[in-house]
């Protein structure tokens, strides 16, 4: 298991876990940071049926079965495990660089705990 903390850009702001969709920042404790947006499946369709296109797409598109906190880790840490957590997300800087200069991994927050 690695260790990894996750937050959530713009708030844990969910109406429904099964149909919704949430952007991402996951951290390690080298600093490293990543985004990323899971959906739910079901979120993708109504996305397609309310939209004008043919197709959906999304950088950084994480597809998990719901949007609770503890599902969102297990599918991080199953990416991580089964080695395609770097195809999945995109690594968008370093804490200091996202979070300020004063940003240290033991004192940011674990959002999914």
């Amino acid at each position: 298991m690695q260790d990894f903390k996750i937050r959530f850009p713009s708030g844990y702001q969910v109406n429904d876990i099964f149909n919704d969709n949430l952007d991402l920042n996951v951290i390690f404790p080298d600093n490293r940071v990543f985004f990323g947006t899971s959906f739910t499946v079901y979120n993708i369709q109504h996305l397609m049926e309310k939209g004008p296109d043919n197709y959906f797409w999304a950088v950084d598109m994480f597809i998990v079965k719901d949007l609770e906190k503890m599902t969102i880790r297990k599918a991080i840490q199953d990416a991580i495990n089964d080695e395609y957590f770097d195809l999945i997300f995109s690594r968008i800087g370093s804490l200091s660089t996202v979070y300020g200069k004063y940003a240290q991994y033991d004192i940011i927050v674990d959002e999914c705990t």
